[in-house]
């Protein structure tokens, strides 16, 4: 069986406390190099959660310096109006299911918080 090498974490809780081990996790398979690729999605409630609590933005920010490419779904982004606060975090803003999509067909595991 071959190994895991690439790794996709989608955070779409409106929950707190898995918000922030979801952006645990992110950090920590970055730091110490569990995979090769570590690929984050923003969706859903998690988007106006990250918008509105300043401890969720706060390590979202520090995390989303160091982990590629974070991106956000542009549908819920812009009817949550949360768009502007995630952008200023780092993240893109765009359709997300067919990043995830072609994630999953590229190997990756999908990881839902």
């Amino acid at each position: 069986m071959e190994q895991v090498r690439k790794i996709l974490i989608i955070l779409s809780t409106a929950e707190r406390e898995k918000a922030i081990a979801g952006l645990m996790y992110a950090q920590n398979t970055h730091d110490n190099h569990w995979f090769d690729d570590v690929r984050v999605v923003l969706f859903g409630p998690f988007e106006r959660l990250l918008a509105e609590d300043e401890e969720i933005r706060a390590l979202g920010a520090e995390i989303f310096k160091v982990v590629a490419h974070p991106v956000a779904c542009n549908a819920f982004a812009e009817d949550a109006l949360v768009s502007d606060a995630i952008k200023s975090l780092g993240c893109e803003i765009d359709q997300v299911g067919g990043i995830i999509s072609e994630c999953i067909r590229n190997g990756y595991v999908p990881l839902v918080f």
